[in-house]
């Protein structure tokens, strides 16, 4: 895969050019700008040993990839949130040097992105690039005892972006529904899923031991709904395209434990590529490159199921707390 052009050079009309009116010399997104960005774009030497520079299709810029990674973990959202932050969001792009209406990319972009920084052994980048520029400016002491206090940012994205992953498609599948029942047939527990997966959003931003929870939750709803669905007179609802999506993930994501759903062991081994298949439902017409070689059957109709997890990063310690005021 080759490495697109690049320039830190601003274009004329990109949201730089608004920046004095709104983003104030504190404001987060221009101190990114301004001690962040630059840093990261010195490291692109390090983020093209990860490419074949002289073939294959054009990568995604890998600058903006970093970036894109480092303002979600700040922030607390998953691939999906964070490709909407940096279509509409003028923070977003004025910290990376954008302009608001560039081309975006596919959600599944930062899976492979995370995959491909582990497999170079290049997964600390972000975060020995963001701490030389605080301790440049003088933002944390070369020497602060604060060094002690650590932080994952990668293995957080993705723990985020695979609850966000299950959440969509639980909420895909119960729109599908929707039109599908009458408010009759439907089953006792639907006013608590639609509350809490069509009429609710999760805070991204909770604690780790928040969203380990949220995921056995998720996990354990879904497994419900799937089971009512699997009851024979209900046969063509289980094979609504939503439906069977919701089958697949819960296959990829989940094991099944003395008839309890548990999310699947980091050790088990990832039989796709580590696409979240929500991606599927998202955007049809994804990048032919980012598909599977082999992805695992997940029917409705099976009940052996072959479960497996999706690949959850990596897991790097950073020894600084980065907050922006």
């Amino acid at each position: 895969m080759s490495l697109p052009d690049f320039s830190t050079q601003a274009g004329l009309f990109s949201t730089a050019g608004l920046s004095a009116s709104l983003f104030t010399p504190t404001d987060r997104y221009r101190l990114f700008a301004k001690l962040v960005y630059p840093r990261l774009a010195a490291a692109r030497a390090s983020l093209e040993k990860c490419y074949c520079t002289e073939n294959g299709r054009v990568a995604i810029e890998p600058v903006l990839m970093l970036g894109v990674g480092i303002l979600q973990y700040l922030e607390g959202v998953p691939d999906r949130q964070a490709v909407d932050m940096l279509h509409y969001h003028a923070g977003w792009n004025f910290a990376l040097n954008r302009q608001l209406g560039d081309e975006v990319f596919h959600p599944s972009s930062l899976v492979n992105f995370r995959s491909r920084l582990q497999e170079h052994q290049q997964s600390t980048l972000g975060f020995t690039t963001i701490l030389n520029a605080l301790e440049e400016a003088g933002l944390v002491s070369r020497q602060s005892r604060q060094r002690l206090d650590s932080t994952q940012m990668f293995g957080r994205v993705a723990r985020m972006s695979r609850l966000d992953c299950v959440r969509e498609s639980l909420r895909l599948a119960l729109k599908e529904l929707e039109g599908a029942i009458t408010p009759e047939a439907r089953p006792v527990f639907w006013g608590g899923l639609w509350e809490r997966y069509v009429e609710s959003q999760t805070d991204y931003r909770a604690g780790s031991e928040t969203l380990a929870r949220k995921l056995v939750e998720s996990g354990t709803e879904a497994w419900q709904l799937l089971e009512w669905l699997r009851q024979p007179a209900r046969s063509e609802l289980a094979a609504g395209p939503q439906a069977q999506l919701l089958a697949r993930v819960f296959a990829e994501q989940f094991e099944v434990q003395s008839g309890k759903a548990a999310p699947a062991s980091k050790e088990q081994v990832v039989a796709a590529s580590g696409t979240p298949a929500v991606s599927e439902a998202i955007d049809p017409q994804a990048s032919p490159a980012l598909a599977p070689k082999e992805r695992p059957s997940a029917s409705l109709a099976t009940p052996g199921l072959k479960l497996v997890p999706l690949r959850e990063g990596t897991h790097h310690v950073l020894k600084t707390r980065i907050t922006f005021p």
